[in-house]
């Protein structure tokens, strides 16, 4: 496994023992808040793999929308394609005109999957974050929302006219 993947992956394994089996707390950011909300979960995660990679991150505990911008005044490229993901990358999530609400670590890509059915569902990216929330939904992704710790999601927003958008901070460990 090539270097940049192995850092990958440890951000996505920091990622699970950092949260652990916290609830989610909005605007939670530590343990002693009872738990982490998405950007509390990713601002965690990126200043603990800054402690291996300072170049990383250099910001502090930031918004999903703070994280965008604080990667893209980096010049991070977009990402937005799915065959342009990698493990760790950011995936931010928008409706169409608003600004970045949800932030997750991209894990991997499911393009689709066969129903028993038959039918076929686009997956998409599957993400790694922070679980909880308090809707009152009664849909699969809400039951998912309201769980606690870290979950594995399908980005299925999309279905709901929420767009994404990624962010490789492994970009910038490239860099002189």
């Amino acid at each position: 496994m090539d270097s940049n993947l192995d850092a990958r992956v440890y951000l996505i394994l920091m990622a699970a023992r950092m949260v652990g089996d916290y609830v989610y707390s909005w605007g939670g950011e530590e343990i002693d808040e009872g738990g982490f909300d998405c950007s509390g979960f990713t601002s965690v995660v990126l200043m603990q793999t800054a402690r291996a990679w300072p170049k990383l991150y250099t910001g502090g505990r930031n918004t999903a929308n703070g994280l965008y911008e604080y990667f893209d005044q980096r010049d991070c490229p977009d990402i937005d394609q799915v065959e342009d993901l990698l493990p760790g990358c950011l995936v931010f999530y928008r409706r169409p005109g608003k600004r970045i609400h949800h932030i997750a670590l991209h894990t991997t890509t499911v393009p689709t999957i066969t129903l028993k059915s038959g039918n076929s569902l686009e997956v998409g990216p599957i993400a790694l974050e922070s679980g909880g929330g308090d809707s009152s939904c009664t849909s699969p992704r809400a039951a998912l929302r309201r769980s606690a710790g870290v979950r594995i999601t399908a980005s299925d927003y999309q279905r709901s006219g929420v767009e994404w958008v990624a962010k490789d901070p492994f970009l910038l460990l490239s860099r002189a």
